[in-house]
């Protein structure tokens, strides 16, 4: 049975005290830049709006007649009526309340019982850049986004196909979520998978890389089959952006019986947390889009089989992990956990608080 996060956490608080005092990881009132999935594109019809609340920040996310989506902080600057209340004008939200319009941009372009909107500050509301990939709605959590939504870096330019699943919901933080994707052992342990592996680290910007490579172990049934469909050696990577984004990469050079050469996966994760103890994992499945029907089909087809591997791991996960862990860093072994140290340095070190973090 899975326990809350609040009652993880509050038990065994005098034998084995877990302490959250770092200045980012695993820190609920610290919220990254970065770009994050908060609902499926078709969920958002034109001229609808909808309240979606993410990082415990609530937003109005709205469609506008040109079919264009946008999202503003969900109350107006008025007298703070929520503004899912209201309804789409054109390519305006207006507050349901006293019939202010707002822009795309945030700014309060009309007010009926004034002439003119008066030039100050506090009559806007915060708007938030948007786009819409992959079939999902993302909104970035500062004021201006630097660059767009991430791709896969080898699908760059390239026609694809899609797809993703419903959102895990983890009661864990998302740098703790990230960081299961880089940790080697687990592979091993819960994955069962009859690798020996090793790994180099890469940090540039707020991107932080690991890349694994190594042989396939042929010491029981399942590393003998790995083997035969995946070929004798293993490659793959991880890619962790903004603290909220995870891309793998697997099969990287892999070969059917050794010889045939087998198309890469390639996996996106949205991770943001919606409020304190629960995070919302989006996974979104990647290939290339190959030419001609057949060629469509086989894309369709990869696709399809990735989704279902990645349900796989993911149930695996979250059966055997998260709503039993209150993650402590205070554990952590020198040289094996080395991984994982750096990546909670690198957290530390690299990430930029958003204006939702409550401790920037």
């Amino acid at each position: 049975m899975q326990e809350t996060f609040r009652t993880l956490f509050e038990t065994n608080q005098t034998t084995q005290p877990v302490q959250i005092n770092s200045k980012c990881f695993n820190n609920w009132e610290f919220v990254p830049k970065g770009w994050v999935v908060i609902a499926e594109s078709k969920e958002l019809k034109k001229k609808k709006i909808i309240s979606k609340t993410i990082y415990g920040h609530r937003l109005a996310v709205y469609r506008t007649a040109n079919g264009k989506a946008h999202a503003i902080d969900s109350f107006c600057p008025h007298m703070g009526m929520d503004m899912v209340k209201g309804k789409v004008v054109g390519e305006r939200i207006q507050c349901m309340f006293h019939h202010w319009e707002f822009d795309e941009k945030g700014d309060c372009v009309k007010i009926p019982c004034l002439d003119k909107v008066p030039n100050l500050k506090k009559v806007n509301a915060q708007a938030y850049p948007v786009e819409e990939k992959y079939g999902l709605i993302w909104v970035y959590t500062d004021k201006e986004a630097p660059y767009p939504v991430y791709e896969v870096p080898s699908l760059k330019g390239k026609d694809i196909v899609f797809t993703h699943l419903k959102p895990f919901v983890r009661i864990a933080h998302p740098h703790v979520t990230m960081m299961n994707s880089i940790d080697e052992q687990h592979m091993r342990t819960v994955h069962l998978l009859e690798i020996d592996l090793e790994l180099e680290t890469k940090e540039e910007g707020s991107e932080f890389t690991v890349d694994f490579e190594g042989k396939v172990v042929r010491s029981n049934l399942l590393g003998k089959i790995q083997n035969f469909l995946l070929g004798d050696k293993w490659k793959s990577q991880v890619q962790l952006i903004d603290g909220c984004l995870g891309i793998l990469n697997i099969m990287l050079n892999s070969k059917l019986l050794n010889k045939i050469p087998l198309p890469s996966g390639h996996y996106l994760f949205s991770q943001p947390f919606v409020e304190e103890g629960k995070t919302y994992v989006w996974p979104i499945i990647v290939t290339e889009k190959r030419k001609g029907p057949i060629g469509y089909l086989f894309s369709k087809s990869l696709v399809t089989f990735h989704k279902i591997l990645m349900w796989f791991l993911a149930y695996q996960d979250g059966r055997v992990i998260y709503g039993h862990l209150r993650f402590s860093a205070s554990g952590l072994i020198p040289g094996v956990d080395e991984t994982t140290s750096k990546w909670i340095s690198f957290v530390n070190r690299n990430l930029k608080p958003s204006i939702w973090s409550k401790n920037s």
